[in-house]
């Protein structure tokens, strides 16, 4: 039977920084290293089942739970039906990442959210809504698929709450959909109090993220204090909690100011982060120090769980290494 210490489920090319960055890890670990795409799922899921192969960790880029054809998700079940490490356990990630769960889970841990109305699959297409909650709403507002990913299916400036509701079900006829509040950020400094949030087997690692384009900037410890940016790290760990996730991002904005002041999760849990570096002269996507940094820290809690050593999950915040130069750090 083969055996391999570290299995990456990818379908974004081999040569992609992050997969460089892992298997570089690995190396350095002596651990053997698989890469799964699309050319050798179906492969790797059959020497798993008849007991030819082995999977001792597995970090999956891949798996829509939502589709039950989907190889990668049942290559993640068959990683974890031997006794494998998944990240995310796939039972964990299923209902973490659909919104309409997530949802209420985080309404009633109390988690601040934006107003949002949940559409079950079985509504009529003339669904409508009453007089209260179209004011709650607001317009323009969000229609977001409960499954969807990588904002597939998201209707940002919707108006006629019934026209644009029965137009955006079409992209998914069997998803539960959200109408949610648009939510306008306010401004910190020279950017949108807009981020995206690594939560990193107990480490956060927050991130500036402009909706417009894409692009990621590593909060600094100087931003965190000048901002007040603390709450963060304090939403995305209750976060982890209730969904049991070891690795995901999430979606905070920051709204109002004085005694209005809100923190609110937008996006709740992406059980996928995005990790596909951009060149510089694009200047958007993830931010290529952090995206190392996930590498190396996974390759090390899978390193640790294969030595039987504690793999020290402890709350910590990740921040943007600070310049010699500044001395008022």
């Amino acid at each position: 039977m083969k055996t391999y210490d570290f299995a990456l489920a990818w379908n974004s090319g081999a040569k992609e920084p992050f997969v460089k960055w892992v298997r570089r890890e690995c190396g350095l670990k002596k651990m053997r290293f698989l890469l799964v795409s699309g050319n050798n799922v179906s492969r790797v899921i059959e020497d798993l089942e008849k007991g030819r192969l082995k999977i001792r960790f597995l970090l999956d880029n891949e798996a829509n739970y939502d589709d039950k054809s989907d190889p990668f998700a049942r290559l993640c079940y068959a990683v974890k039906d031997i006794d494998g490490w998944v990240v995310c356990d796939p039972d964990d990630a299923r209902q973490a990442s659909n919104k309409s769960v997530a949802h209420y889970d985080l309404v009633r841990a109390k988690i601040p959210v934006p107003y949002t109305i949940v559409v079950r699959n079985w509504e009529p297409d003339d669904f409508t809504l009453t007089k209260e909650e179209i004011k709650k709403l607001g317009a323009p507002f969000i229609i977001k698929p409960a499954s969807g990913f990588g904002q597939k299916g998201v209707v940002k400036n919707a108006t006629d709450t019934i026209n644009d509701i029965a137009q955006a079900r079409h992209f998914n006829r069997g998803d539960n959909f959200l109408l949610q509040e648009k939510i306008e950020p306010v401004p910190l400094g020279e950017k949108q109090g807009w981020f995206r949030v690594y939560f990193l087997f107990g480490e956060i690692i927050p991130c500036w993220w402009n909706t417009e384009n894409g692009g990621y900037w590593h909060v600094t410890l100087r931003e965190m204090y000048n901002h007040k940016l603390l709450p963060l790290a304090r939403i995305t760990s209750e976060i982890a909690r209730i969904t049991d996730m070891d690795f995901f991002t999430t979606e905070i904005a920051v709204t109002g100011k004085g005694k209005d002041r809100r923190f609110l999760v937008i996006d709740y849990v992406n059980d996928q982060p995005e990790l596909c570096v951009r060149s510089e002269k694009v200047g958007r996507g993830p931010v290529a120090e952090v995206v190392e940094h996930v590498a190396e820290r996974i390759v090390e809690i899978a390193w640790r769980a294969q030595k039987g050593l504690a793999s020290s999950i402890n709350r910590t915040i990740w921040l943007a290494k600070a310049n010699i130069e500044d001395e008022s750090i």
